[in-house]
């Protein structure tokens, strides 16, 4: 390569041997225009005019303006707004189709869980929150108009989380601090909550289970049963929920179930001939017999004339029915006996055939896995509302005999 530089001039000159001369001096004096083959891309301070990189940093200042202005409108939203805004995400994926609605409510389907809120929403929304015998004495009753708004404090919730809040423990069994990790909540807000709903939910629901008049009963008997008992009014059966062991060594003996060899909760329950609750008693000892939960349940004073009563082997109540003229229907007894005759085993599999269901109306209830667990002691005194409450969601779902 040979090069040349003249004496009294300014400019430089190279010459290559294959390339024609270039001047660098005019590239020095304009250092906005670059060479062809480096104007692929650059982001050096030369290619401020890039159409690439304006375009980018026009994107950059509308995203910080809406970044910003959207910090504006979070500082202006109240804590008590997001919080319920976050327990409506965390609540609604139980509650999204009909098979989830089903398994954690234990309602059939959205549209049976959307009717029954409508139903109780207007009184929900006014209901106070219930905070201990102590409090309620110190507090006292108040006269208070009907206005569209509770009193006392404002709700940590909404109306309809806390309703799927307390099926969700009926039908899940679930403890209060699950809960109330799931809703964002404290465990005393998510009982105190419970509590109050519950009574709600019995005082409500309680004309969903309701005894039957007898033309009632024959109008929606089913073919099956019409045929075997024409008369048939209900049928009888017992059940027990376990407890957790009590202190006291009387209520350890009161509540001792030796069919379950457990402290147990006894209660009676009466369905009639298409599988409909019609009656739950309130609850018992274990140690209680059934005859003694049948004569003091108040049941007896439902049976009119001529009705037939249908129960398992344990309960020994002709004598009590005789007084009312209704017929008891019991499997004939086979203690003592080393062969049953032909006509009682043809008796006994006909009356299991038509017994059968209220077993199933007893498993509905105990899908609430809230009554199929150990109940623990502090929801003991609210354990007939419970009772109650399940057996009036139970009646919601299809017949059990068709």
């Amino acid at each position: 390569m040979l090069g040349s530089v003249g004496e009294g001039s300014s400019e430089q000159t190279y010459v290559h041997e294959d390339d024609d001369a270039v001047d660098i001096s005019a590239s020095a004096q304009s250092p906005l225009q670059r060479p062809s083959h480096l104007e692929d891309h650059c982001y050096s301070e030369y290619m401020s005019t890039c159409e690439s990189c304006i375009h980018k940093n026009t994107l950059l200042k509308e995203l910080s303006a809406t970044v910003t202005e959207l910090r504006n409108i979070s500082k202006s939203v109240p804590i008590s707004r997001v919080k319920r805004f976050i327990g409506a995400q965390k609540a609604a994926p139980f509650i999204l189709t009909n098979s989830k609605v089903k398994q954690n409510t234990g309602l059939p389907n959205k549209g049976t869980f959307c009717s029954l809120f409508r139903l109780l929403k207007i009184k929900a929304e006014r209901m106070r929150y219930w905070r201990g015998q102590k409090r309620f004495q110190q507090v006292g009753l108040k006269k208070y108009c009907r206005i569209p708004k509770k009193s006392g404090p404002p709700r940590n919730l909404s109306c309809i989380e806390e309703f799927t809040l307390v099926l969700m423990k009926l039908r899940l069994g679930l403890t209060v601090n699950f809960l109330a990790n799931i809703f964002a909540i404290s465990a005393s807000t998510c009982s105190s909550i419970f509590n109050t709903w519950i009574k709600f939910f019995a005082h409500e629901l309680k004309c969903l289970v309701f005894w039957p008049t007898k033309e009632q009963t024959r109008t929606y008997m089913p073919k099956s049963m019409r045929q075997r008992y024409p008369r048939l009014r209900c049928t009888l059966d017992c059940s027990e929920t376990f407890i957790q062991r009590p202190r006291d060594l009387k209520l350890q003996a009161a509540t001792w179930s030796d069919y379950k060899h457990h402290n147990t909760v006894k209660y009676l329950v009466a369905i009639v001939p298409d599988g409909l609750i019609s009656f739950v008693s309130n609850a018992w000892g274990g140690r209680a017999t059934d005859r003694y939960i049948m004569q003091q349940s108040g049941i007896l004073d439902l049976i009119e004339p001529y009705d037939l009563v249908m129960a398992d082997r344990g309960f020994t109540i002709r004598e009590d029915l005789l007084f009312r003229q209704a017929d008891l229907e019991i499997p004939p007894p086979s203690s003592g006996l080393q062969q049953m005759a032909r006509a009682s085993v043809i008796k006994t599999k006909k009356i299991a055939n038509a017994r059968i269901h209220v077993e199933r109306a007893i498993n509905r209830i105990k899908w609430f896995r809230i009554l199929s667990t150990t109940l623990p002691l502090s929801l003991l005194l609210l354990f007939d509302d419970i009772l109650l409450v399940c057996a009036a969601l139970c009646n919601l779902l299809d017949p059990l005999v068709k």
